[in-house]
């Protein structure tokens, strides 16, 4: 199958080190804005180096595209590729505003193509046991923390380019939830932003919640910050009668009473939703996929109905 990479920073290099394992994968072109940068990955990875999505279809056969742009760059790039009927794998989110992402939505709904989406706690080989656990107890209760330091990049500190770290970075968190608990919606949120002198030109909240409510009865808290500096927490906690599961990056430690056990994370979550993607464009068939586009939009309604509730 031949693939092209868009965009060239650490989630390009991670994924394009995963699908060199894949058999009969072949690299034919690589898009950034950014020439040294794409130069460099073509020459270590195969294929082409191209400044725009639209020159590099004009000048390589196609057949899977993976787009790992920030937030703020999506809309273009896709639309060029459903033009083109090229199936496609985004990481997340879907984009930074609300509409971008519902116009890709319309825009591959109407073609019938294939698109999957870089949610990849659902791709984490832990998460049949997790089902199970809660298959026994359902969840009641959910507790979810995004806790660390301010991302580098420039774009990460500014709403209209990453779309805030509810968006950003604890949609991940969202995603899981819906996953495993099912639709929501949104009680109440915060959002608090605190002025940082390192930081010129933030204007994301820096501490954010969210109160949800599962339409199975079960209730969410969600909580972020970026104000951190070097210490960090991610996870989500799930409540349950005599039971708490609290799954990390990781893995998931299932406690009962006295009783823990911890379940280490197996195989490299980027690895498993890679290889569901090349299968689902194999069989033409999307519920292959561990997140499709068309699910991922639930997730990024929700986001965005977190930022509407707390004002943003």
């Amino acid at each position: 199958m031949k693939i092209a990479m868009i965009g060239s920073g650490g989630f390009a290099q991670a994924h394009l080190e995963a699908l060199a394992a894949e058999p009969g994968v072949e690299v034919v072109g690589h898009v950034s804005r950014t020439a040294e940068r794409t130069e460099a990955a073509a020459r270590r990875w195969g294929g082409r180096a191209y400044p725009t999505c639209q020159e590099l279809l004009d000048n390589e056969s196609v057949e899977a595209a993976w787009i790992t742009v920030p937030p703020g760059s999506h809309g273009a790039i896709e639309r060029c590729l459903i033009e083109h009927r090229v199936p496609f794998f985004v990481e997340k989110p879907l984009s930074a505003d609300r509409e971008t992402g519902e116009e890709i939505g319309r825009a591959l709904a109407a073609q019938g193509l294939i698109a999957g989406v870089g949610y990849h706690w659902r791709a984490m080989d832990t998460m049949p046991e997790v089902r199970a656990a809660l298959a026994e107890r359902p969840a009641q209760l959910l507790l979810a923390a995004w806790h660390g330091s301010t991302p580098p990049p420039g774009w990460w500190r500014r709403q209209e380019t990453s779309g805030g770290q509810m968006v950003e970075q604890a949609t991940h968190l969202f995603d899981i939830a819906r996953h495993l608990l099912g639709e929501a919606t949104v009680v109440t949120a915060t959002a608090g932003r605190h002025q940082r002198a390192a930081y010129p030109g933030l204007d994301v909240a820096t501490t954010s919640t969210a109160l949800i409510r599962f339409d199975s009865g079960a209730t969410g808290a969600f909580t972020a910050t970026c104000l951190l500096d070097g210490a960090e927490e991610v996870y989500v906690k799930l409540v349950s009668e005599g039971q708490l599961v609290t799954i990390n990056r990781a893995g998931v430690s299932f406690e009962r009473g006295r009783e823990r056990r911890f379940l280490r994370l197996g195989e490299k979550p980027i690895v498993r939703e890679n290889r569901a993607f090349l299968e689902a464009i194999r069989h033409n068939d999307d519920t292959l996929l561990f997140s499709s586009y068309r699910d991922a939009l639930e997730t990024h309604r929700l986001c965005f109905d977190v930022l509407e509730a707390a004002g943003g």
